[in-house]
């Protein structure tokens, strides 16, 4: 038996199996993933599953519309009245963690024939920066993207009728799920079959052509985009163009969490894994490999900003490392191969362990500051305003849309949720909350800052007081709330939660237009 023909242990589906089910252990103990925008996510299908006569009706409207966003809020709206909000984001972020892993196995084999030892390097990737950033919809759409990628592979030889009958519907989905998603893979799959063509010995022409009519078929979302264009396009900010700073460093975020040196380590192993493929010679799938490229291109080509989505560029990033591990080929020789195997284990192993002891350390941190939630009176209005640094710190607390807990727990209105135009089916009901009705307007910044000058201390001078009656201030406490007209309910020492004793401003503060405060992210 040859070392191609040889079934190594890597390769036995019952190790791939466990391999899938140890992915998911970091989610197992917090209550929910301790993913930054996640709770806004859940506290969305919360508001769209509540029952007649809830507290929300009064301050959320929901119109159902064919978006591109929609990726966990379907089975999130199904299962949240079955099992509640918060435990249907758990089940379903476990299902996209173990559906990423499976998906990237599946395009490995199709690729390959079998499993190559380094593509077990790969699978910690699916807790790359996007997924730690809670973009739920983005990432189910990505996992789709990968195994739809191994779908591609696998019909690359009937007609062409039979694949677009395939891949019309699959596009469809794709994009359902996330707009973001269905461009990556619109971008991959022509790689993959230019890739393929050239191959098969046809000039370029004529290869870029065949491909872009074997795409054709994923355009489909395209007629729904334009149909609806009136409606979506208004407030949709697009912009940030080429701002290589930020991009390098999206570049060295890919496995960003709590640890900046063990992250860029964990990131140099991979480079040190490339090094080794190319070195030793061991080649790459050409197709997966040009797919890869597609999504290095897009990253570097996107803009931060697009259709009001934020850190457009950056979910590309991580997808192109995905495909570039996934496109190393089996090494031949079995010593050798052996070795990779448990390099790539021992990666695997580690980086699942460092995550989860993350996910623990971050979830007792959410939950100090959740003792808030007691205080909340059911239905309250609460302007949350969670305080941050001028510069996102490596091991990021996280906090961002916390506040959306009380939505969950106490059918309370908070100002976190998101009201992108054409991508949410949620939108606000009028009562007198401008300016600090949605994302962004929860977040406040040290004074001086750059661009997002919106401190504490002016937003609880200018905020709306007859549409609010309680104010959630996190990492942040007032010395003397009295002086603003506020009432302490609540407090762990770093964060609090004060009642608006009036509904008139303290005489002393004189209004003024607020100034911008950060960004939707649209995840």
């Amino acid at each position: 038996m040859s070392g191609l023909d040889k079934i190594f242990w890597w390769q036995r589906g019952v190790v791939l199996a466990v391999l899938t089910v140890v992915s998911i252990l970091p989610l197992l103990w917090p209550a929910l993933p301790p993913l930054t925008d996640l709770p806004g996510h859940v506290a969305r299908w919360h508001i769209a599953a509540a029952a007649p006569g809830s507290p929300l009706e009064r301050y959320f409207h929901i119109e159902w519309v064919p978006i591109g966003n929609l990726g966990t809020d379907l089975p999130g709206v199904l299962l949240t009245p079955l099992i509640g909000a918060l435990a249907a984001g758990k089940t379903i972020m476990i299902g996209v963690v173990m559906l990423t892993v499976a998906a990237m196995l599946w395009l490995a084999r199709e690729a390959h024939g079998r499993v190559p030892p380094t593509a077990i390097a790969a699978l910690p990737l699916a807790f790359a920066w996007p997924f730690q950033l809670g973009f739920a919809n983005f990432v189910l759409a990505q996992a789709l993207a990968i195994g739809s990628l191994a779908l591609w592979l696998r019909t690359s030889g009937r007609p062409p009728a039979a694949r677009a009958a395939i891949f019309a519907p699959v596009g469809m989905a794709i994009w359902i799920a996330h707009s973001a998603g269905w461009g990556l893979f619109g971008m991959m799959a022509f790689g993959a079959e230019l890739a393929a063509l050239r191959d098969r010995g046809w000039n370029w022409p004529r290869s870029i052509a065949r491909s872009l009519t074997a795409c054709l078929p994923l355009a489909l979302p395209i007629l729904v985009m334009i149909a609806r264009a009136p409606a979506s396009g208004r407030g949709a900010d697009t912009g940030d163009w080429f701002d290589f700073s930020a991009k390098l460093v999206w570049s060295i975020s890919v496995l960003r969490d709590r640890w900046q040196w063990f992250d860029m380590a964990s990131l140099g192993l991979l480079l040190l894994l490339l090094y080794v493929a190319v070195r030793s010679r061991i080649g790459f799938d050409r197709r997966i490999g040009t797919a890869a490229l597609s999504c290095l291109v897009a990253f570097l080509l996107l803009p931060r900003l697009l259709m009001g989505g934020a850190y457009v560029d950056m979910r590309a990033l991580p997808l192109a490392w995905i495909l570039i591990l996934l496109a190393i080929r089996p090494p031949t020789e079995r010593r050798f191969a052996s070795g990779l195997a448990f390099v790539a284990l021992a990666f695997f192993s580690i980086r699942t362990g460092a995550t989860m002891l993350s996910f623990i350390q971050r979830a007792a941190e959410q939950r100090a500051e959740l003792g808030a939630l007691a205080a909340i009176p059911r239905g309250s209005s609460v302007l949350s305003l969670v305080s941050r640094p001028c510069l996102t710190p490596w091991d990021d607390r996280r906090d961002q849309h916390l506040p959306a807990y009380a939505i969950v727990a106490r059918d309370a209105f908070t100002n976190e949720q998101w009201t992108i135009a054409g991508q949410q089916y949620l939108t606000l009901r009028s009562g007198g909350r401008h300016g600090f009705d949605s994302d962004p307007t929860q977040l406040v910044y040290p004074a001086g800052c750059p661009v997002r000058a919106l401190s504490v201390d002016r937003a609880l001078a200018i905020f709306p007081r007859a549409a609010f009656d309680h104010v959630w201030l996190i990492g942040h406490r007032l010395s003397r709330p009295q002086d603003m007209g506020l009432s302490e309910r609540w407090t762990n020492g770093r964060s609090a939660l004060y009642q608006v004793a009036g509904k008139a401003a303290p005489a002393r503060v004189k209004r003024r237009p607020q100034s911008g405060a950060g960004e939707q992210t649209g995840s």
